[in-house]
């Protein structure tokens, strides 16, 4: 898994751009929602968020068998979301989606390579 330090910019951007195209659920319970009733392609966790926060959030993404990736904090969360902070988003865009795994899945390989 990526290390959310390691994240890159275009990871967080298009995280933004699917939040501007209306294609960003935010917040725990609107995420496991969606996630549940099979609207999302990804979900997104801050590396900050509670235990709590995490242990649920793992569990539907393990149910539900959507993709968890561990981005940076709240605050950079909310700021690419258009909110102050934000812990859980989740996209429900396939498109969006698939390019985020892939760059995060690019970075991991850069890091293992060095």
């Amino acid at each position: 898994m990526t290390q959310p330090d390691q994240i890159p910019e275009a990871i967080y951007r298009l995280i933004g751009l699917a939040r501007r195209a209306g294609r960003v659920v935010l917040g725990s319970e609107g995420v496991e929602k969606a996630a549940r009733a099979g609207q999302l392609s990804l979900m997104i966790l801050a590396e900050d968020a509670g235990p709590n926060t995490t242990g649920r959030m793992e569990q539907v993404s393990r149910v539900t068998r959507i993709p968890l990736l561990v981005v940076g904090n709240r605050q950079t969360l909310g700021h690419w979301t258009g909110q102050k902070e934000r812990v859980v988003a989740g996209l429900s865009d396939q498109g969006f989606a698939d390019k985020i795994l892939s760059l995060a899945a690019a970075t991991t390989k850069q890091e293992s390579d060095k």
